[in-house]
């Protein structure tokens, strides 16, 4: 062997070498091409495994907050279902109370009439002397639901220092409704 077949064969194994690089990196290429095809395909599996993860953690952090909003929205339909309770019967407790105070105001404008038509001097009118009408006054009285001494007491012409004296009542004792209550000593 010569020189130069030492240089060809050298020229030829470095071709060959080259040409077996040349397939290595166009297979090493094709592989990389594949691999990273595959790397994307798996990122964008990974990508819509992560969503379809925040879309279930979204659902279920929403499903928890709606649950509490509807405990919370059942609670605030009771207090409110409560609240028109107590504004009707409050309303009804304003109009029972209305009709009572105009109740007492007529009662006491009848009462104040009837004292200014007595205190009023009269020419005609003679000193007062019993009557068979004042002897035919009734002796007791049986109390009514909502009377009190003084409601009684002004409608016999009496005081309330006077009913407590005729009937032994204290300051603080209480009058019941059916009770029996003289109007003299």
């Amino acid at each position: 062997m010569t020189d130069k077949d030492f240089v060809w064969r050298d020229n030829y194994s470095r071709n060959n070498d080259k040409q077996e690089d040349n397939l290595e990196s166009y297979e090493n290429i094709k592989y990389e091409a594949a691999i990273e095809e595959l790397q994307k395909k798996y990122a964008r599996i990974v990508k819509i495994a992560a969503a379809v993860f925040l879309i279930f953690i979204i659902l279920l952090t929403v499903l928890f907050f709606k649950s509490r909003y509807l405990a919370d929205y059942n609670q605030v339909a009771t207090i409110e279902k409560r609240l028109d309770q107590l504004d009707a019967d409050f309303t009804s407790l304003k109009t029972y109370i209305a009709s009572k105070l105009d109740q007492a105001i007529k009662e006491m404008e009848r009462d104040r009439r009837i004292i200014t038509r007595q205190n009023a001097p009269s020419a005609k009118t003679a000193p007062a002397v019993p009557t068979e009408q004042e002897a035919l006054k009734p002796k007791v009285h049986k109390v009514l639901p909502g009377e009190s001494l003084a409601r009684i007491g002004r409608y016999y012409g009496l005081t309330v220092k006077q009913l407590r004296l005729y009937n032994n009542l204290e300051s603080d004792s209480i009058i019941h409704p059916g009770e029996e209550l003289k109007l003299t000593p």
